[in-house]
C-alpha cells in the first residue's frame, strides 16, 4: 500500500495510508487528508489510482485541483504527475514524501499534541 510521510524540518513524522480512491487533500475537513496550512486551498489536490498498462500493478497520479498556490513535486509546479518512489510533494508549506515501500511501518507512529499556542502542534517520540 502506498503512503505519504509528512516531513517537518526534514524530519519524517506522520504516515498517511492512501486507502481511498480518489484520495483528496486540502484544508477542508471533508478531505481524506486535512492539511492545516493557510496556503493550502480547501480542495487542493487529489491522488488517484490508475491501472498500469502492463500487468496488474497500480500507479498513483497526483492532480492539482486548480489550487490558488499550486501543487509541487520535487520543486516543480505540476497540474498532473505520475508519482514515483520518494517523490517529495509540497502543498502550501507542508511537505510529504510518497512511498510504496513495505518498510514504512504504520504501527510505528508519533503522537501529535496541541500546544498552548493556537494552531501550533508538536509530536512526541515514536510509539510502537
Amino acid at each position: 500500500m502506498a503512503i505519504l510521510i509528512q516531513y517537518k524540518n526534514n524530519v519524517p513524522g506522520v504516515k498517511i495510508a492512501l486507502d481511498n480512491d480518489p484520495f483528496r487533500i486540502g484544508r477542508s475537513e471533508e478531505n481524506d487528508l486535512c492539511v492545516d496550512d493557510e496556503l493550502s486551498s480547501r480542495e487542493h489536490a487529489v491522488i488517484e489510482k490508475v491501472k498500469a498498462e502492463s500487468g496488474d500493478s497500480v500507479n498513483y497520479v497526483l492532480r492539482d485541483l486548480d489550487s490558488t498556490n499550486g501543487t509541487f513535486v520535487n520543486h516543480d509546479k505540476i497540474s498532473q504527475h505520475l508519482l514515483v518512489e520518494d517523490d517529495m510533494i509540497r502543498i502550501g508549506q507542508t511537505f510529504f514524501k510518497f512511498t510504496e515501500q513495505g518498510g514504512a511501518d504504520l504501527t510505528e507512529t508519533r503522537v501529535m499534541k496541541k500546544s498552548i499556542i493556537p494552531g501550533v502542534y508538536y509530536t512526541t517520540e515514536k510509539k510502537r
